[in-house]
């Protein structure tokens, strides 16, 4: 896997609380302050090689002035494919895959990515390109679920979907101008959801892959959902109808 690095002091706190694997931390000698101490203090406790540096030495590793005098590799978890997340989700009884076209604010993502594991989602699919990813940021706003939900990447979502159907799959694309509304669709067995990017929605392409477009029903004058909200209730739907379907040992507070 590929190392990643976060530079800035609150950039470096939010990766040590994300359980990530940090394999050492840069900090300027000469750093001072109650947070730069405290930073120090979490590394050590967590056993992680500390490397003390000059600001020069810094400015190179982060190709930037701006930080802060700490800097942090760390390694991504490892993405499935498409076929090893689905090969993970049980056959008995198929949970949701949700599946992210080009949503690009992390704490969008994050969102996103908490909702599907409360509520039950089997895994993510991500665009490779022109996405947000598995950030310290997107695990914070997840709060923490993005490190053990299966996430997979897609280098082209539209086959990625192929690969689904083929697999028995249908594809719901959450859509504000789509025919059917939600609550009509049964949303049982195999299915994907898909959400799309904040401005432009599902993009064309994957949007002619969907079995259906589906909207939520509105009565307000704003013109859309955030995608995340949008995100969890269709998956708040789909756990409604199938909730008698699952042992109450399961669901949490049922």
């Amino acid at each position: 896997m590929p190392k990643q690095i976060a530079f800035g002091r609150r950039a470096v706190a939010e990766l040590l609380e994300t359980g990530f694997d940090v394999t050492e931390i840069f900090f300027l000698a000469s750093g001072s302050g109650e947070i730069f101490i405290k930073l120090k203090s979490t590394a050590e406790t967590k056993g992680i090689r500390m490397i003390s540096s000059s600001r020069t030495e810094l400015d190179r590793i982060t190709d930037s002035g701006n930080h802060q005098g700490i800097a942090a590799y760390y390694l991504q978890p490892r993405m499935l494919d498409i076929v090893e997340l689905l090969d993970q989700i049980s056959q008995d009884f198929p949970r949701p895959v949700i599946i992210i076209d080009g949503v690009e604010d992390p704490r969008n993502l994050g969102a996103i990515i908490r909702s599907a594991e409360v509520l039950g989602a089997g895994g993510i699919v991500l665009r490779k390109d022109r996405s947000a990813g598995i950030t310290p940021l997107t695990v914070k706003a997840s709060a923490g679920a993005a490190m053990w939900l299966p996430t997979a990447l897609a280098t082209n979502l539209s086959r990625t979907i192929d690969i689904m159907k083929k697999n028995g799959y249908w594809i719901y694309g959450l859509d504000s101008t789509g025919k059917d509304v939600i609550w009509d669709i049964d949303l049982i067995g195999k299915i994907g959801i898909v959400v799309g990017n904040e401005e432009k929605g599902i993009s064309r392409l994957v949007k002619q892959r969907c079995d259906h477009l589906v909207r939520i029903p509105q009565l307000g004058k704003v013109a859309s959902l955030n995608v995340s909200v949008s995100a969890s209730l269709a998956l708040s739907e789909w756990l409604r109808k199938n909730v008698k379907k699952l042992s109450k040992g399961l669901i949490y507070g049922l």
